[in-house]
């Protein structure tokens, strides 16, 4: 008995989430048409004014040399993981707030889209997670515009340790899958969708100065590098650049990826526990905007 709801379960879920999933991909094509072309533009243009900027000084610092005295590779990789990491900060508080306000409807019926999920017996992840997948395809895309210009601009990781890259990215991704969550869960256990997610804005802010994604971490001043050890970012960015700039392995680097693992193990659960307790109180707790 309880194998059958499990199945029928999964089979529900999997049935709505390729149906939002595919009306998201719907959706997508006038972005790609109208958007996608001044999208890669402004990135290409972006990425030329760091790499320029980058190569009046490049190897003059010499923290570089333990990334292979290489700034363009350097940039490039942390161009496109913080990418990747800023849209899995925001991901499913977008989502989330996508369901709530969305609506759904025809001859002039509408309906909210958070009451259709219910009605209609729809497991609220579905939706969810269709809207965080789709939104993903926007960053692949923009990751490799990233890497189209550092392969223009000389990028060299030809000889790096890429499953070690790969492994230290994705612990890295899990755990501020974890923040993100968290962040998500804001909504409705402060009002956060009233204006701007505390949580989200501060992990923000302090990314793009203090983890690494534009210069070593390790050039500032001792007390703030103590917060660059407190977010997974600088970890992930850290063991991936080692491992493709200067092929280390596993043993060279399993104290960052020890410290991703404790992270992980830290702030996924209790994103998923805050996610889990936030969406329960939408049965007693009224949405109004």
């Amino acid at each position: 008995m309880n194998i059958d709801r499990i199945r029928t379960k999964i089979s529900l879920f999997t049935a709505n989430f390729f149906k939002f999933l595919l009306f998201n991909l719907f959706m997508r094509y006038y972005w790609i048409e109208w958007m996608l072309p001044f999208h890669v533009t402004n990135l290409m243009l972006g990425a030329s004014t760091w790499l320029f900027f980058g190569k009046s000084f490049e190897g003059t610092n010499p923290i570089y040399q333990q990334y292979g005295a290489d700034f363009i590779s350097f940039l490039i990789l942390g161009l496109m993981l913080n990418s990747l990491f800023s849209y899995t900060l925001d991901a499913f508080r977008i989502a989330t707030l996508f369901t709530l306000r969305g609506r759904v409807g025809s001859m002039g019926q509408h309906l909210s889209m958070y009451d259709y999920v219910r009605l209609s017996g729809v497991p609220f992840s579905a939706p969810i997670l269709a809207f965080v997948v789709d939104g993903y395809i926007e960053q692949f895309i923009t990751m490799l515009v990233y890497l189209c210009a550092g392969l223009l601009f000389g990028l060299k990781i030809s000889g790096g340790n890429y499953a070690v890259a790969l492994l230290g990215v994705c612990i890295g991704w899990l755990a501020v899958i974890g923040i993100g969550l968290i962040s998500a869960s804001m909504i409705m256990i402060i009002g956060a969708w009233k204006g701007i997610e505390p949580i989200r804005w501060l992990v923000g802010v302090l990314t793009g100065l203090v983890s690494g994604v534009y210069f070593p971490f390790e050039v500032l001043p001792e007390g703030i590098q103590v917060v660059s050890r407190i977010l997974p970012q600088t970890y992930a960015l850290r063991v991936a650049r080692l491992a493709l700039l200067q092929g280390l392995g596993l043993s060279d680097l399993e104290t960052d990826l020890g410290v991703l693992m404790l992270m992980v193990l830290i702030l996924f659960p209790l994103g998923v526990a805050l996610y889990k307790h936030s969406i329960n109180l939408l049965r007693v707790k009224t949405f109004v905007e």
